[in-house]
């Protein structure tokens, strides 16, 4: 079967999909991995318009394609470079996928992409809400990326220098009226958002110090620090080992950062979950304070609310609205209760 027609699994999202691919950059896929592609499974998972496909080829051999058209998406286009130069940087036995290949195409319609090739990881996304074991090896996981040595010729962003999206407690205390809300006001979360805005406009200014103290203060580290954490960035292998995929963001820093973002992911899907469980959950030595955690807890709650406040991108799924909506009420509401 040629790649031309090879079978498409459409998953109905918004991305670019295989079929729908220049044959310059199809052709150079099957070059480079010296086969025929016969199925190509779109995934759903992430944010990005470029294509996300898991590739089956004749022999059985797999891989994953990410690519997308600069002339379309130059920021995702810069993006896709730096995941290559992160991912391609990391030793084999890291628990990230491995970069086969990569590579910019020039078509004959005029588009230029950029791709990655990238290994097939064999495995799942965690179960939402998350199970502990599940957790626990990302925690692992996140624990041994913070063990390997850097790779200096990346010269990443310092966490403490870039990492200023988690102060935005400080623009939300000038006050948020409903009215900038109204990108999400077609969410499910839009209503229970809009109930909780006078109570995070009255504890804006105390949680910007809060943040500052005990986050903001401690981000320094000489570790890699992803950044972007959640559950849809995480495979969970055969042998239950977390890999840990989308490298575009990451920085330099303090590894608990990771450990934090992905307890606050288990926090938004499992209400019932408390800070001192999944700091159970977390490798001893590399444990985070509880307020380092929710302090992480408070500063994503300002980050979802004033992402909500945004005009969504060209660059982005439609759906990056309602998640940002619905993680805002979730961790606004877990706070509001905490002070009841």
């Amino acid at each position: 079967m040629t790649a031309d027609t090879a079978s498409t699994l459409s998953t109905g999202n918004q991305r670019a999909s295989w079929q729908g691919l220049p044959t310059e950059l199809r052709t150079w896929v099957e070059q480079t991995m010296g086969d025929t592609v016969t199925t190509a499974i779109s995934q759903s998972g992430g944010y990005s318009l470029g294509t996300a496909d898991r590739l089956i080829f004749s022999s059985g051999k797999r891989a994953f394609l990410k690519a997308v058209d600069e002339s379309t998406h130059p920021d995702t286009a810069d993006l896709h470079r730096q995941e290559a130069r992160v991912t391609s940087s990391f030793p084999a036995y890291a628990p990230v996928p491995l970069l086969l290949a990569n590579q910019e195409i020039s078509a004959t319609d005029g588009s230029h992409w950029v791709a990655l090739l990238l290994e097939d990881i064999e495995g799942h996304q965690p179960a939402h809400p998350w199970k502990l074991d599940e957790l626990a090896s990302t925690f692992q996981s996140l624990t041994d990326i913070g063990q390997i040595p850097l790779a200096k010729h990346l010269e990443l962003p310092r966490a403490e220098e870039d990492l200023d999206e988690l102060a935005l407690w400080h623009k939300l205390a000038e006050g948020i009226r409903v009215e900038k809300l109204i990108h999400a006001s077609q969410t499910s979360a839009y209503h229970k958002l809009v109930g909780l805005l006078s109570w995070a406009n009255s504890h804006a200014a105390e949680y910007a110090t809060l943040v500052d103290q005990e986050l903001m203060s401690r981000l320094a580290g000489d570790s890699y620090v992803h950044t972007d954490l959640r559950a849809d960035n995480i495979l969970i292998g055969p042998q239950g080992r977390a890999i840990l995929v989308d490298w575009p963001w990451a920085t330099v820093g303090n590894n608990q950062v990771d450990l934090a973002l992905i307890a606050v992911d288990a926090l938004i899907a499992d209400p019932e979950l408390s800070l001192s469980q999944l700091l159970e959950l977390m490798p001893a030595h590399n444990r985070p304070s509880e307020d380092f955690l929710r302090a992480t807890l408070i500063s994503l709650a300002g980050y979802y609310l004033y992402a909500s406040t945004a005009t969504p991108s060209r660059s982005t799924n439609s759906s990056l609205v309602s998640m940002r909506a619905h993680r805002a009420s979730a961790l606004l509401g877990r706070l509001a209760l905490d002070h009841t």
